[in-house]
């Protein structure tokens, strides 16, 4: 999974994860535990969070890990593990593109208890999101699919799914002519 915090990845990943009954693998949730205890706990958790994902994939398990996926280096990380496991890569993207839905994502977030490295306000978003913009746009060469999370759940699940099931079968897939996404490869 990719996407920046309020694009409904998370969301989008443990409905996944239960409909597939693939283990899912929360960067975040790594993050929360060293936070404050490790001196680079962003690049520690990543560095767990695959090397979680090879266990499951040499046990011959499928995997989902949910992570922003921001620099390239990280997309380089994710396909050296997809080669060394024997595993096809497959990106789900998810975009909140209405602005509006965006803000109340992420201010949404002050009524839960929430870890403090994680993006609460809009002020900080924006800042995050102007900082690290132009590292999330990188080429992605493998399967990759967009999806806009302002549809309903249901039909952004049923379109990840469907796709997915399409990559499973070893065929392309062009999606329904309802769905906004991009698909490559």
């Amino acid at each position: 999974m990719k996407g920046m915090p309020g694009s409904g990845k998370s969301t989008v990943s443990r409905v996944l994860s239960r409909v597939l009954g693939w283990p899912l693998v929360d960067k975040d949730d790594i993050k929360d535990v060293l936070d404050g205890r490790a001196p680079d706990p962003g690049g520690l958790a990543y560095h767990t969070m695959f090397n979680v994902a090879r266990r499951q994939l040499l046990q011959g398990l499928s995997v989902i890990c949910d992570s922003p996926l921001t620099f390239p280096g990280l997309y380089v990380d994710a396909r050296q593990l997809a080669s060394e496991t024997g595993a096809l890569l497959a990106v789900v993207e998810c975009e909140c593109p209405d602005q509006g839905l965006l803000r109340e994502r992420i201010e949404s977030r002050r009524a839960c208890p929430t870890p403090s490295h994680r993006v609460t306000d809009w002020a900080t978003y924006r800042a995050y999101f102007e900082r690290v913009l132009p590292t999330t746009r990188y080429p992605i060469s493998d399967f990759h699919l967009i999806l806009d999370t302002t549809r309903p759940l249901d039909d952004v699940v049923a379109v990840a799914l469907a796709w997915l099931e399409g990559l499973a079968e070893g065929r392309e897939w062009a999606g329904d002519s309802g769905a906004s996404l991009a698909v490559s490869r």
